[in-house]
Order: structure tokens, then C-alpha cells, then sequence
């Protein structure tokens, strides 16, 4: 186990081949993987499900697509403001021995469009010198179909595996699938176009589940009378000069995109609707 500044930038410095980009991705992924691993060792293990972009990385590998934060949905808990900062500061208290320290630094609520209601933690992670922000989003109310998995998590530096909870697959692809649909023209996450991309051509998955997950998913967020309209939102998507312009900001940008082009990613996102419409 990786337990000074040192080790992990020694680690980091074969991984990243002088990628300054890359090294600050692995420095944060491992710091992410400390609060993980204290979610499994404390009393809410099983309150806590991984979703979103940490998940993804998992699942198609850190070299495929990082991310910034931790998104997680919690079950079977009171989640007020009050008491999910005493649930995250017993999660942090939780002594791994691995000279990593976490430290709240903003809690704020979260309500965005089309999203649950959440909340947003910002921590502040060091482990000796090194300084690393975290932000953690938790929310609430999410609709799982048919139910979230075990999944067995592979730790990017070491040769073990820890085991929590996390979205199946098919919830994971529709969520992106329903945003995009819901958004169209104004959605800026570019990331969601990308991650259907990846794991459409990566993973297998069930067709007849992510039919059901995207109709549970579109009826929580209110958004089943856009379905019938879905084709031509893609299409006027894909047609819009200022969504392709963000796409190739959003390739520059992150690494792991690659030369993958908009009209590439629109072909996915299309394949992928197909199977639920």
C-alpha cells in the first residue's frame, strides 16, 4: 500500500510518462479510491452506490476516461444537510493507515435540471505535502432498474480488489441517454455523448433491461412525452454548430477522447436509442 507523497509520485511518474495532464488525473483517481475505501469499511457500506464518471473509469479503465468527482446515490438513509456531514465525517474518520487525511470544505445542496436532489461535498485531501481537491456529489431518489450490482473494484496501484455497490450497467448508459435526450441543445456535458460511445463498443449489456431502465428513468424525471420526439432531438443535436464546437473543446481538453469525432459519437448515442425507442 502506498503510504507517502514519495511512493505515489514515483508510481505516478512511471504511469504517466511526463503527461502532466495524466499524472494530475492518476494523483486525484487515487485519492478518490481513499474515500471509496473507507466507504467499505465503515457502517454505510451498503447505503452507498457508485455511479457516474468514477465508475466508468472502472469499468473501461482510467486510460479510457477520468473524472473529476465521485457521484454516488444513497438508499435507506435520512439524508438531510445535517446528518450526510456526520455520515461523510465518519466516513473520512475511518483509519486506513495509509497517510492519507480528508478534511470537509463546503457542503452545498444540489438541485440541478432534470437531476435528484442531492448533496455536494467539498474535501480536501493530503497525504504530506500533496494537496488534492475531491468533490463528491450524493444523491437521492434515483431509480435503479432492475437493482443496483456488487461490483469487485480494482485498485489502480495495487493488486487487489474492494467490493461496494454501484449501478448496473443499463441504468448507468440510460441516465446519460435520458439527459441528452432531455437537454438536447443546451446539455454541456459532453462527457455523457462520450461515455455511450465507449461503453456501448466496450461492454455488453442487456437490451430488454435498458428498455425498461430508460422508461423508469424518463417516467422519475418526467420526461416520457419528449420519447416519440427523441429521433429529431438527436438529429438537431447533431446538425448544432455550437454542440460540435463544444465536443472538439471537450477532445482537446481530456486525453483519453483521442481522435473520436462528433459525428463518430452521435453514431453511438443513435445506435444506443434505437435499442430503446
Amino acid at each position: 500500500m502506498i503510504r507517502t507523497a514519495t511512493q505515489l509520485k514515483a508510481k505516478v511518474r512511471n504511469l504517466s510518462g511526463g503527461d502532466s495532464k495524466k499524472a494530475q488525473t492518476l494523483i486525484r483517481n487515487f485519492i478518490m479510491e481513499r474515500f471509496l475505501e473507507r466507504i467499505v469499511l465503515s457502517q454505510y457500506r451498503n447505503n452507498f452506490i457508485l455511479k457516474g464518471g468514477m465508475l466508468v473509469a472502472a469499468v473501461v479503465g482510467l486510460d479510457t476516461r477520468a473524472t473529476m468527482d465521485i457521484d454516488t446515490t444513497v438508499k435507506s438513509l435520512n439524508f438531510t444537510k445535517d446528518n450526510a456531514v456526520k455520515i461523510v465525517e465518519e466516513i473520512i474518520a475511518v483509519n486506513l493507515d495509509d497517510g492519507v487525511q480528508f478534511q470537509i470544505t463546503k457542503v452545498t445542496d444540489i438541485m440541478e435540471e432534470h437531476d435528484y436532489p442531492g448533496i455536494r461535498f467539498m474535501l480536501e485531501a493530503t497525504l504530506d505535502k500533496i494537496r488534492q481537491a475531491v468533490k463528491i456529489d450524493i444523491f437521492t431518489g434515483d431509480v435503479i432498474t432492475p437493482r443496483a450490482v456488487e461490483y469487485s473494484y480494482h485498485l489502480m496501484f495495487e493488486d487487489r480488489v474492494i467490493s461496494l455497490w454501484t449501478y448496473n450497467l443499463e441504468t448507468l448508459l440510460v441516465e446519460k441517454l435520458e439527459t441528452i435526450m432531455a437537454r438536447g441543445t443546451a446539455n454541456t456535458r459532453m462527457r455523457d455523448f462520450y461515455d455511450i460511445h465507449v461503453i456501448s463498443h466496450q461492454e455488453a449489456f442487456d437490451r430488454e433491461i435498458l428498455k425498461k431502465a430508460f422508461l423508469a428513468t424518463s417516467a422519475k424525471r418526467n420526461t416520457t412525452d419528449q420519447i416519440p420526439d427523441f429521433r429529431d432531438i438527436l438529429s438537431t443535436v447533431e446538425a448544432d454548430a455550437s454542440m460540435k464546437k463544444q465536443w472538439d473543446s471537450f477532445r482537446e481538453d481530456s486525453f483519453f477522447v483521442g481522435e473520436l469525432s462528433w459525428n463518430e459519437v452521435m453514431a453511438s448515442v443513435k445506435v444506443l436509442a434505437e435499442v430503446v425507442l
